[in-house]
C-alpha cells in the first residue's frame, strides 16, 4: 500500500499537476480573449471569485512545474558533474610516488581504477583501490620481474626487458595446487611479452569489510611477494584507457610505451 500511494503521489505532482497549470493556463487565456473580443447578448462571466481561484491554481501549478524543471536540470547537471570527477579519479595520470600494498607506482604512471564507492564527490583524497591496470612511468620491479604495464584480472604483466624467469609452476591436479616445476626451472622470456601469475588469495575479514571500499596505500591487499610465476606468452600490449581529459579530448595514449 505504500508503495500504490507513493506511485500514485509522483504520478499526481509529475503529470497531473503539469497538466493541469498548462490547461488552466489555455483555458483562462481563451476565456481573456473571449471577455474582451466577443460581445454578445448575455455574455457569461465568471464570478470573480471563481477567476481569481483558478487564476491562483494555474500560478501555483506552473510554479511547481517550474520548480520540478529547475530541480531536475540542477540534478542532472549535478549527475554530469559528478560523472566527469568521478572519471578523473578512474582513469588518470599519477602526480606522485604511490604505495600501493608491497608495490611503489612511480608519479607520471598511467591508472586505471574502478572505485564504486566514488559518488563524485569533489576534493577525495588520492586512492587507488579498485586498481585494474596500470602502465608505468618507467620499468618496475613487480614480483621479481622488471615490468612496463600490469592488469590485475587476470593477472598479466607486460615485460620491460628480456629476461629469465623462475621459479617456473604448474598446477598439480593430485594435491589441487600450484607447485614447483621440477622438469623446468625457469624460462627465457623476451621485451614485450606477457608473464602469467597464480595470485594466491589473502584472507582478510570479509563481513568488516562489507559496504566499505577496500584498504588502500601500503594497507592494501596487493603482494606481488607471494604471485607464483606461471609462464610468459607473446600477446597484445596491455591495453588501457586514456586518461580523462576536461575537454574530452585524449589526455594520454592508452598503450605508450
Amino acid at each position: 500500500m505504500p508503495v500504490l500511494l507513493s506511485t500514485l503521489l509522483n504520478f499526481f505532482l509529475a503529470v497531473l499537476v503539469p497538466m493541469l497549470g498548462l490547461v488552466l493556463a489555455g483555458g483562462l487565456l481563451i476565456y481573456g480573449v473571449y471577455v474582451r473580443c466577443i460581445d454578445i447578448p448575455q455574455k457569461w462571466l465568471l464570478t470573480p471569485r471563481v477567476l481569481k481561484a483558478l487564476i491562483a491554481t494555474a500560478v501555483l501549478c506552473n510554479v511547481w512545474t517550474g520548480v520540478r524543471m529547475y530541480l531536475s536540470h540542477s540534478t542532472q547537471q549535478a549527475r554530469q558533474d559528478g560523472a566527469a570527477v568521478r572519471a578523473s579519479r578512474e582513469r588518470f595520470v599519477l602526480p606522485q610516488d604511490y604505495q600501493y600494498g608491497e608495490l611503489t607506482i612511480p608519479a607520471g604512471s598511467l591508472i586505471n581504477r574502478v572505485d564504486p564507492f566514488d559518488k563524485g564527490e569533489p576534493n577525495r583524497p588520492l586512492a587507488l583501490h579498485g586498481l585494474e591496470a596500470v602502465r608505468f612511468a618507467q620499468p618496475v620491479e613487480v614480483a621479481g620481474v622488471w615490468a612496463r604495464a600490469l592488469q590485475i584480472v587476470p593477472m598479466r604483466v607486460e615485460l620491460a626487458q628480456d629476461q629469465r624467469l623462475g621459479p617456473l609452476h604448474r598446477y598439480d591436479n593430485a594435491t589441487q595446487t600450484w607447485v614447483p616445476n621440477t622438469v623446468i626451472s625457469g624460462l627465457a622470456c623476451k621485451a614485450g611479452q606477457i608473464a602469467l601469475f597464480q595470485v594466491p588469495p589473502i584472507a582478510y575479514d570479509v563481513q568488516a569489510e562489507v559496504g566499505k571500499p577496500a584498504p588502500d596505500g601500503p594497507d592494501a591487499r596487493f603482494m606481488p611477494s607471494q604471485w607464483l610465476f606461471r609462464g610468459c606468452e607473446n600477446g597484445p600490449a596491455i591495453a588501457l584507457q586514456p586518461a580523462h581529459s576536461p575537454t574530452g579530448a585524449p589526455a594520454g595514449a592508452a598503450t605508450a610505451q
